[in-house]
């Protein structure tokens, strides 16, 4: 976690290596192999893989603490007798392709929201419409029915609360997480290879 000091300014340094020259904070991850970054539950034959769950929180988290103003740096971290170009050309076309996916998959997320706020928001109306309609055209007398008539008013009114909630509350945060994953997609991903004993 990120510590604020007195004057509420967060220590990144203690945190993250920066790079003066492109205004960049490095996020360091080390692994001993390329094999490393991808999941252990991806038996897919396809070249484009699932991206290791630990890797992706960490980098999501990393993503999060560093404030936009500044630009980011994925540096990966590997012995140097594994090097192998290849691997390293396709590791980073992957790690790009991944978040290009989360981030496809969270805009559609987003846009089945808005369309179940859409839906929640023509219901709402409806029933409370029906309902006045009804009640300034029918006397309805006998307990269940008045019973029966006030549910689908407050119905409506719930339905309303769920389209301002869905509208203006769960999009937030999904359109903060897009701007996080085309943050890894702008930024700069390099290989640094060790000489380890």
């Amino acid at each position: 976690m990120i510590f604020k000091n007195l004057k509420n300014e967060i220590k990144l340094d203690e945190l993250f290596r920066f790079d003066k020259k492109t205004n960049s904070y490095i996020i360091d991850i080390f692994v001993d192999h390329y094999e490393s970054l991808y999941s252990t539950l991806d038996f897919s034959p396809f070249k484009n893989k699932d991206l290791d769950d630990d890797l992706i929180i960490y980098l999501e988290d990393s993503i999060e603490d560093i404030p936009f103003r500044y630009n980011l740096l994925v540096n990966i971290n590997m012995p140097q007798k594994v090097y192998d170009q290849v691997k390293e050309t396709r590791g980073i076309k992957e790690i790009k392709h991944y978040f290009l996916y989360l981030r496809k998959k969270k805009k559609k997320e987003i846009y089945e929201t808005y369309r179940s706020a859409m839906g929640s928001f023509i219901t709402g109306i409806l029933f409370i419409f029906a309902i006045s309609i009804i009640k300034k055209n029918l006397s309805v007398t006998h307990l269940v029915w008045e019973i029966i008539i006030e549910g689908f008013y407050v119905g409506g009114w719930v339905f309303l609360w769920e389209f301002f909630s869905l509208l203006f509350l769960d999009p937030s945060k999904g359109k903060r997480k897009l701007k996080q994953y085309q943050r890894v997609l702008d930024s700069k991903i390099n290989y640094t290879y060790h000489k380890r004993s």
